[in-house]
């Protein structure tokens, strides 16, 4: 208590700033979020902390930057204007996309060797994983929308890869915007990264195989995450937390699950977070056995598993964090209107970023447009620009994962 005496320092959430050295975080309701000895490094950080009702902090002015006079006047760079902290937010965001695109690439091919050489009964490197995992964890901290939005882009094969690379990101990005810190990201990103490594020893036929399971296949295909624990023994440096990811992201919240029958509060939080980051990248991917699934449609269906399959808290916060239209979605505009989400603002789920691609009577234009629904001013008679519906792109010949890439490579090409 005396270190917490001599140097805590009580701040409102407003003056604080990156540099600064956090004590234990707690919101207005007294649950618990960050640990001490946390460095704020990023406006985003912050930003996530005021989401998550965070009014004042304690911080170390020891360890780190204090509050001066200067600084305790209102600071505008936090204003609540929303033009301000959207316009901050965009420009982040798409100086991410070239970094996070570099990442995914590179973290692709990282889990493609892992993989195969886990199948072929070779040992795989950690170290080429936690660096993996590591850029990911840095590309989410500088901006936490940029490699998420990248998850869409799911191209026709290697699923195997891209779902372990996709669960890597959606978990990381989970646990960061829950309030967690660097280590924990960490250990988030290698667990979501490895999470599928036991399936490597399932035969390739029930693997691929694309109509129902029979029992004993379906009994060989549920040993796959102890196969992955198997696999990791040996490797020291791979975290409990981790293993936890491996080990549990198919137990149920209801003890339903897979492989020890867990339930509630038997499985860690970890493992409550991959169950859904799992559940929801293999739903809007398409597989042998059927098509992707909408994202609203792959969501509505993880919320009506809340307290069954899945931990109600742990859907919300995904939910909140994806947005009501996360991008890759499918969208019609109460203009007739039809588009691509290509962004979602934090605090803005309904108004999101549109690549519109078809015009209000249903032709497909030559040039996709933007619309920032969050900024669009112009009435439609007497009504904003609002989504009216999410719609099934292939019912329109569309690939939602072309339009994104070629934005994201437009956007580089732009800022170049």
């Amino acid at each position: 208590m005396a270190d917490r005496e001599n140097f805590a320092k009580k701040i409102d959430i407003d003056n604080l700033q990156t540099g600064m050295f956090l004590e234990d975080v707690f919101n207005e309701e007294g649950a618990f979020l960050l640990s001490r000895n946390s460095l704020v490094e990023s406006v985003d950080q912050i930003e996530r902390l005021k989401n998550l009702g965070v009014k004042s902090v304690y911080i170390n002015i020891q360890k780190g930057k204090d509050v001066s006079c200067e600084d305790e006047l209102p600071d505008h760079s936090f204003s609540d204007d929303s033009s301000i902290t959207i316009s901050s937010r965009e420009a982040r965001y798409y100086e991410e996309i070239p970094r996070a695109l570099e990442v995914r690439e590179k973290t692709l091919i990282t889990a493609r060797e892992a993989l195969v050489a886990i199948s072929k009964g070779r040992s795989f490197s950690v170290a080429d994983i936690e660096v993996a995992a590591e850029d990911i964890v840095e590309s989410i901290l500088r901006n936490s929308e940029a490699l998420v939005s990248l998850c869409q882009i799911k191209g026709h094969d290697e699923y195997t890869y891209i779902h372990s690379v996709n669960v890597g990101v959606l978990i990381t990005s989970l646990a960061n915007s829950m309030g967690y810190d660097r280590t924990f990201l960490l250990h988030a990103g290698i667990g979501g990264l490895l999470h599928d490594i036991g399936k490597m020893r399932v035969p390739d036929a029930i693997l691929n195989k694309p109509g129902r399971y029979a029992d004993w296949e379906f009994a060989i295909m549920k040993k796959h995450p102890e196969h992955g624990i198997e696999i990791i023994k040996e490797k020291k440096s791979i975290s409990p937390q981790a293993a936890m990811i491996i080990a549990q992201h198919h137990e149920r919240y209801n003890g339903r699950g897979y492989p020890r029958g867990l339930k509630g509060k038997e499985i860690s939080e970890l493992g409550l977070m991959a169950a859904v980051a799992d559940v929801y990248d293999a739903l809007t991917s398409d597989r042998v056995y059927r098509a992707a699934w909408t994202p609203q449609k792959a969501l509505a269906t993880i919320f009506k598993g809340c307290d069954e399959d899945y931990s109600r808290a742990i859907v919300e916060r995904f939910t909140k964090h994806m947005g009501i239209y996360p991008v890759g979605s499918f969208v019609k505009l109460n203009s007739g209107e039809m588009g691509v989400v290509v962004r979602v603002d934090n605090g803005k789920l309904l108004k999101p970023v549109i690549l519109v691609l078809f015009d209000t009577a249903g032709k497909k234009l030559d040039a996709p447009v933007e619309y920032d629904l969050s900024k669009k001013v112009n009435e439609i008679g007497s009504r904003q620009y609002e989504i009216e519906m999410s719609l099934n792109p292939r019912a329109f010949r569309i690939d939602v994962g072309d339009y994104l890439e070629s934005q994201k490579i437009s956007h580089l090409q732009n800022n170049k």
